[in-house]
């Protein structure tokens, strides 16, 4: 691909025309990145970046375009016009709502299934910002194919980045896209994570960081890097938290985003997501000091919901709210005993689960692989020869994306949306106590 000359990026107010007098203009910046090269081809295109200015806080709608002079045409080539709104000014009844997704991929299996559904439902939900909690793309090469292929499992089929980024750019291009690193993005030391994707700079890289956004204090960490109290890492949460219980009244939720999880039911890699893991010993005691609100986790690649906890031992046991008949909402009246953990691992990576059994009192519901197993399950076994009675479902059926609302200061509404049927949702309130 050849470089554009003099690239930039043109923005304006103006909904209806480009007028020079109301057009802002900025110079972007061009620079690529090398990989090892195999006999397969690697990224060998350009980036671009850009730093808007002068943008107007309040949720103020801005249209804007890129583009440069392009020498082998010997034309200035423009960009489709997209547009996005600002940040409102942070205040504790500014309803702010957030797509939390991990684990996606493309093709493998639903994940522009995915992409497509919240793509079509992002303005009917009024999302604000997207987050990902890690394992973006699935670019590295899976070690069941190097027999076959001359590759290593250290190695990554970089065009993937370029599909993602395409797969999702009608949600990139209007709305802050915000990534949380996961092991997959591993790769050649991070190279193409920390190419394409600049968040915050407040922490480290795009590592970690946090921000504000309308009513919520966003956090994303690091779980491929060390959280032991005397790490960078946990020194910045604890006191990135400090600041933002100062600051509570005017941004009273607090949210962090994290690859790993703390709590989760899933078999696989039991011990490390249980009572008594690494995650759970050395952030749980965290979370519970700075009293956060919510957990998104991803990794597994399934859907689970876990109740506040101590040491696993649930503190707030949620009431039962039904707004209509037949549909169940748990409502959880937070005060300050632990935060709900929300592993949202379903948003389109494969689906071949297996759960602990029985299901642990701590976990609220689980799902993957096209269906949901019922609490009274002992086996694995059992589940499975249940499985065709349970539930008229398709595998698609478990697939999705979660959509948290911060409807003020005292009131958190999450549902999960699925990608095909109505079986794989799941839908609670937080409510704070004043």
């Amino acid at each position: 691909m050849d470089n554009l000359i003099d690239p930039f990026v043109e923005y304006t107010t103006n909904m209806n025309e480009w007028i020079e007098s109301s057009t802002s203009t900025v110079n972007a910046v061009n620079y690529t990145y090398e990989v090892p090269q195999n006999w397969y081809p690697v990224f060998a295109g350009v980036l671009y970046e850009a730093n808007m200015i002068n943008l107007e806080p309040g949720k103020i709608k801005y249209r804007y375009r890129v583009g440069g002079y392009d020498p082998v045409n010997q034309i200035i080539k423009k960009s489709n016009e997209f547009s996005f709104v600002t940040a409102p000014i942070p205040s504790p009844e500014e309803k702010t709502t957030i797509a939390m997704l991990g684990d996606q991929g493309t093709f493998m299996i639903l994940g522009f299934a995915t992409s497509n559904k919240l793509i079509e439902l992002q303005d009917e939900l009024g999302v604000d910002v997207v987050m990902y909690a890690g394992d973006l793309c699935y670019a590295g090469l899976s070690g069941d194919l190097t027999p076959f292929n001359n590759v290593t499992e250290d190695d990554e089929f970089g065009h993937i980045w370029d599909l993602w980024g395409i797969q999702n750019e009608p949600i990139a291009a209007t709305r802050p896209f915000m990534t949380t690193p996961g092991n997959h993005e591993s790769f050649y030391n991070w190279t193409a994570f920390t190419n394409r994707y600049k968040m915050p700079t407040n922490g480290y890289q795009n590592f970690w960081f946090s921000y504000d956004y309308g009513n919520v204090h966003m956090i994303s960490l690091s779980t491929e890097h060390c959280f032991e109290s005397d790490c960078e890492q946990m020194i910045w949460l604890k006191s990135d938290l400090e600041q933002a219980i100062l600051n509570r009244k005017v941004v009273p939720w607090i949210v962090v985003s994290m690859h790993r999880p703390v709590y989760c039911s899933d078999e696989s890699q039991y011990d490390s997501h249980s009572p008594g893991g690494i995650y759970q010993t050395l952030l749980e005691p965290v979370f519970l000091q700075y009293d956060v609100d919510l957990v998104l986790q991803g990794h597994m690649h399934a859907y689970e919901r876990i109740h506040p906890l101590q040491n696993g031992i649930v503190t707030v046991t949620p009431s039962i709210y039904r707004p209509s008949v037949g549909k169940r909402v748990d409502l959880y009246h937070s005060d300050g005993k632990g935060p709900v953990y929300v592993v949202q691992g379903n948003t389109g990576a494969m689906q071949v689960e297996k759960w602990i059994h029985p299901q642990p009192e701590w976990s609220a519901i689980r799902f993957a692989n096209g269906y949901i197993p019922p609490r009274d399950i002992q086996n694995f076994e059992g589940t499975e020869m249940l499985k065709g009675f349970i539930l008229n479902s398709n595998y698609s059926d478990t697939f999705g994306f979660g959509v948290a609302t911060f409807a003020n200061s005292t009131h958190l509404h999450y549902e999960v949306i699925p990608v095909t049927g109505t079986i794989g949702t799941d839908e609670f309130w937080i409510v704070k106590r004043e």
